[in-house]
This record gives structure tokens, C-alpha cells and sequence, in this order.
């Protein structure tokens, strides 16, 4: 009797202390691996709680961003593009016109009347019968041949021949009066000597400056004025032939 009073006064308080450690383990929120089949699922850990919270903040960023999407699909479906055409590719510049041959039997005449220096480019020849007396001696030269050479750009060099042997050489340079472009048959072809023309028997031919005017006949018709002495002439431009 005594016995069974005692042994169920142990199992009485037994029960009492099971109660009392499964209170505590659950407020305490202890994670006991023997306990998993007789407890309930204890408590999560300060970690399970922090991943819980960051996986609500992207669920809320994951909202957040795909009300964003659709807004702007929306901005991007009411919107209207007009396409552009392409500019337009410039004019190709013309072509530059070519210059008269060198080799041609007379003046291009619309070279000429164009005002383009080129058709300058070559050999040409001057009728003379030029005659200088030494202003010491009173001795003539006679002066037979006279020829200018000229490059694309109307520089050249001019030799003028003498029928004693007297030779005289210097520079000269051509340029039209109106080169923008004078009413056709009037555009004025100017020759220019940069000074005294000096001779090979050391004396000289005052400067002259040659007036050109196209002629019917593939030439120039020249006036040859020379302004230290205020002399005149007139004398024709021809172009120089290969066989001369």
C-alpha cells in the first residue's frame, strides 16, 4: 500500500518536471535533435529570421520592379516614331574642263573666251621685225624670231634671236584681263615682261607689255607697247607648229 502511494507520487511529480521542461524548451526556443519525434518544431534562430526578412524585401524590390516594367511598356507602346529619311548624298562636283592640246594648229576659241589661262600651255611664235639702235654707237639689231614657252598656270620663258647671233632671254607671264568672264570675243589676253628683256651682247630691250585680242584665224592679234619709251607696235601670236 505504502508502495503504490509512493510510486504514484513519482510518477506524479515526473510528470510535473516533463511538463515544466517542454514550457521551458519552447520558450527558450532550444532545438533538441532526441525531442524532434515526441515535440513540436522548435523555434527558428535569429538567422532564419534575418534570411526571412530579406527574402520579403525581395519579394517587395521584385514587385516593385516589375510594376516599373509594365509602366514602362506602356510609355513605350503609346509613343509614335516617325522614321527619318536619309540625308541626301551631295552633288558630285563637275568635272574641270581640259585644257586645249598643246599641239593643236590655233587658239581654242573657247578656252579663250572663257578666260582659261590654260590654253596658254606651249610653244608659241610672234612675227618681229623688231629693231633696237645703241643709243652710244647708233648700231641696228634686228630682231627675226621671237618665241615664248608658257606652263598651264601662263609662266614662261620668252628668246628673242637677232639675225648677228644677238639672243635675248628672260621671263614672262600671261594672264586674261577679265577672267571671271568678258562678253564672248572680248576677253583680253595681257603678256608681261617683268622688266628689261637683257640681251647676250650685253645690252637690253626696254620691258613691253603684249595686248592680245583673238583673231579669226586661230591667232592673236597683239598690240606691243613698252611704257618707258611709250613705243608701239603690233605684232601676231601664233602657236608654234611641231615641225618649227
Amino acid at each position: 500500500m505504502l508502495r503504490a502511494a509512493i510510486l504514484g507520487m513519482a510518477l506524479g511529480l515526473l510528470a510535473i518536471v516533463g511538463a515544466a521542461g517542454y514550457a521551458a524548451l519552447a520558450a527558450c526556443r532550444i532545438e533538441l535533435a532526441v525531442l524532434d519525434r515526441w515535440l513540436p518544431q522548435s523555434c527558428p534562430s535569429d538567422a532564419d529570421i534575418a534570411a526571412a526578412a530579406r527574402l520579403d524585401a525581395l519579394r517587395d524590390r521584385n514587385l516593385a520592379l516589375t510594376r516599373d516594367i509594365r509602366r514602362t511598356e506602356n510609355e513605350l507602346a503609346a509613343l509614335q516614331c516617325e522614321a527619318v529619311p536619309p540625308a541626301p548624298l551631295p552633288a558630285p562636283l563637275p568635272e574641270p574642263e581640259p585644257a586645249p592640246a598643246p599641239d593643236s594648229a590655233g587658239i581654242d576659241p573657247g578656252s579663250w573666251n572663257r578666260g582659261d589661262i590654260r590654253v596658254l600651255d606651249g610653244c608659241w611664235e610672234l612675227d618681229s621685225d623688231f629693231r633696237t639702235r645703241d643709243i652710244q654707237t647708233g648700231r641696228i639689231t634686228h630682231y627675226t624670231q621671237w618665241e615664248m614657252c608658257f606652263d598651264r598656270q601662263g609662266n614662261g620663258r620668252e628668246t628673242m634671236t637677232a639675225t648677228n647671233g644677238t639672243t635675248c632671254r628672260g621671263a614672262v607671264s600671261g594672264q586674261f584681263l577679265d577672267p571671271s568672264g568678258a562678253a564672248a570675243g572680248d576677253q583680253r589676253l595681257e603678256v608681261r615682261e617683268p622688266g628689261n628683256l637683257r640681251c647676250s651682247d650685253g645690252g637690253y630691250i626696254h620691258q613691253r607689255i603684249i595686248t592680245c585680242e583673238l583673231a579669226g584665224d586661230g591667232s592673236a592679234s597683239c598690240v606691243n607697247f613698252q611704257p618707258e619709251t611709250g613705243g608701239r607696235g603690233e605684232v601676231r601670236l601664233r602657236r608654234r607648229t611641231e615641225d618649227q
